[in-house]
This record gives structure tokens, sequence and C-alpha cells, in this order.
């Protein structure tokens, strides 16, 4: 192995008894869950892959005045690769077998069962139907989107029950197409599988003749990182409410969008040909079926958990949530392009994960103009990341 780098990862900050420790998670569900002190994690942030041993000594002797030895050094890198936390050969020869695995899995199974929420289908169903409400406001026009969060159940679960009561009513569709947020580096704009889905509450199947209809109309290939799926969150959760509402009276087509980072240095999302290609391809195909738009979404990130130097105080997430209001408006304005615009102006200041999935399911309805059911907000008691969320409906526009 060359010099050590560490994968692309998530690091939560966690205040102990003993001072600062680091939650380290893995997206793509290959590293298990670790724990790593303040100086270990300082160490393994400057694992770039350029960066020398002798580097990191001088870099620690810095910070914390101590000398590092060598051997203590090289024990907590051979702990990251024991974890496959490491860019090396014993990682990648486990993506090798996981890629195998995906290819001859016959389904896509549940990542998160028993973990985010019960994995016994009827405390499962307690728990989803203690979320939605009994009322729902009467609408002007049928329903054609809906924008639903995809935190977690623990901290969510109140904002997705106003998102899905609104279905309730509704004659279930056809055909549900699920966007989602991608937490991992992706290619390609979007991702495909034609995987089923298996839940507690069974297996949801995915539209075949849909993902084929798509390919058939575009100039890359859909299904080249199906494999994004497998840990992936953002669709996994919408299945559970979506099964609750209509059991299995319905097909998925489940699409991951990748980050819009290139877009918001400027270069317009109509400017990528695969982009284009993909949402003119993907109205054709939503025309095509009574069907159902989710954009699976979540808002803004904010704290030291997301990259920034100081704690959120309450100060501040009023400041967010009237901006998050603002830029809200746009997407109840049916307007995707003002939508870009108003987070481009602010460099992407509150990182708003959501963006993908809501800007393309704008853009694939249009016309179409919303209605902002729910909003929300999540602080970590110490004030070291924040995230907020919404429930809205996108309807027939005029």
């Amino acid at each position: 192995m060359g010099l050590p780098r560490l994968r692309q990862v998530e690091a939560i900050p966690v205040r102990r008894e003993g001072g600062l420790s680091f939650l380290i998670r893995d997206p793509w569900g290959v590293a298990p869950e670790v724990m790593l002190s303040e100086k270990a994690f300082f160490l393994a942030s400057l694992l770039d892959g350029n960066n020398t041993l002798r580097d990191l000594q001088a870099e620690f002797m810095r910070r914390y005045g101590e000398l590092l030895f060598m051997e203590d050094l090289q024990r907590i890198i051979d702990y990251l690769d024991e974890n496959f936390l490491l860019e090396s050969p014993r990682f990648q020869r486990r993506m090798q077998e996981i890629r195998k695995e995906w290819e001859e899995a016959p389904l896509r199974e549940p990542a998160f069962s028993g973990r985010a929420y019960p994995e016994d289908p009827h405390r499962l169903r307690e728990r989803l139907e203690g979320f939605l409400g009994k009322d729902h406001r009467p609408l002007d026009g049928p329903i054609r989107g809906l924008v639903a969060p995809h935190i977690d159940l623990e901290r969510g679960g109140d904002c997705y029950g106003v998102a899905y009561s609104s279905l309730k009513e509704l004659e279930p569709p056809e055909l549900v197409v699920i966007l989602g947020t991608c937490h991992v580096p992706m290619e390609g704009p979007f991702a495909l599988t034609d995987k089923d889905f298996l839940t507690p509450f069974g297996v949801v199947s995915t539209d075949r003749e849909a993902v084929r209809a798509l390919r058939e109309r575009l100039p890359f290939d859909p299904l080249g990182e199906s494999i994004l799926h497998r840990r992936e969150h953002t669709i996994e959760f919408q299945l559970l409410f979506l099964q609750l509402l209509w059991d299995s009276a319905f097909k998925i087509l489940p699409i991951l969008c990748r980050s819009f980072t290139r877009y918001l240095k400027g270069e317009s999302p109509e400017e990528d040909g695969d982009f284009s290609a993909f949402i003119g391809a993907l109205r054709e195909t939503f025309q095509g079926y009574r069907a159902l738009l989710v954009m699976s979404a979540d808002l803004a990130h904010i704290g030291p958990q997301f990259g920034d130097p100081y704690p959120v105080d309450h100060g501040e997430l009023m400041v967010v949530e009237r901006k998050d209001r603002e830029m809200l408006s746009r997407v109840e304005s049916g307007d995707a392009r003002g939508f870009l615009e108003y987070i481009r102006a602010e460099g992407d200041r509150r990182r708003i994960c959501g963006l993908p999935p809501i800007y393309a399911g704008v853009k694939v309805l249009e016309p179409t103009r919303g209605l902002l059911l729910d909003y929300r907000q999540w602080r970590d008691p110490q004030g070291l990341g924040a995230v907020t969320f919404c429930s809205l409906l996108l309807l027939e526009g005029s």
C-alpha cells in the first residue's frame, strides 16, 4: 500500500466526559461504525495519500506539542485499514466482493430494518400509523408530486406523517417515481436499479418496463451505478409509508440523484446533455402512467458536524428558517430555476442536500405549483449540528 488515504466517510462529533470524540460512519456501509478520539481523528483527517508518516508526526507535534511514536501512529493506521476506512488493497478486495454480491442478489434487501425502524411488521405499522394525522387540508387540484424528508424516523417521523397523510384519500397510483438524494459520489446524473425492494411489509416491485423505456431514451446507461442503491436510505424510508398506505398496489421507479456541486459553480443542469436527456425521458415515461412523483429530500445541514466552525444556536435557526421558507417559495411557484438560483446565490451555505431531487422533480412536473404543508428543524442538544426538512405537495399547474 502507498501512502495511506482515508476514504470519504461521515464524521459526527460527540462530546463525552473525556472530551471530544468522533463517530465515523461509512455511507457505503462497508466499514462498521467506529469511534475515534480527537487525536486519532486529527491524524485520520491528514491521511490524504500525500502526507508521509513523518509529516503526520510533525503535524501532531505542532497541534498537541507531543511526540507521537511511529509504532503508535502505525497502530492507528492499521486499525483504520482493518475497518475498511482506508483506500487500500484490503478495501478494494472487499468492494469487489460486495459488487459481486449485489449483481447476484435477486432483491434489494432492507439496509436499515432493525436499526432505523422496527424489523417486526406489526411494530413498524404501529409506529408509522402513529405519525399519520387524522386531518388533511382540502386541495384545489390533483396531487402530482410530494416532497418528504429522508431524515431518520426518530427525528422526522411527524413530518413524514404530515406528508403521507395528504395521500390517504388518493387512489393507488400505477407507478410511484421516487427521486432520492445519493449520499455517496456518483458519475452519472442519475442512477436506477431494476431490482425489487424488500421491506418488513413485503416486496415492492420495480417497474422494469418503465426502466427499459427510460434506458432506451438515454445517451448513458442509468443502471451502470445500480449498486449505489444498496445502502442508500432515501428510497427505503419512503417505501415504508407508501406500503402503509397502499400495500403492494403500485410499482416504483427508484432513482438516485447526483450532487449538484458542478451546477452550483455556474454550469446550468440544462447544459448537461445527460441531465437534460434524463429529465425529458422521465417526463415522457411519467406521462404514460397514472403516476405520483416523490422527492425524498432534506433541506439545510449546518453546524460543526457538517463543517461549520461554530455550534448552532437558536438565533441561527431562526435565520435558517426564514431562508428555507424563502427558498421553498420558489418550489411553491413551480420555479426550478429560481430554486437553484437562490441556493447558488448564497454558495449553498446551508448545504441543501435535497436540491437535486427537488429540482429534478419540479422540472419533470412543469408546469406545477406547490403547497408547503409542514416545516421542521432538528438541533443537536449541544449545537453540534442541525437539519431542516419539510413536507410539500406539488399540484397540477396552469
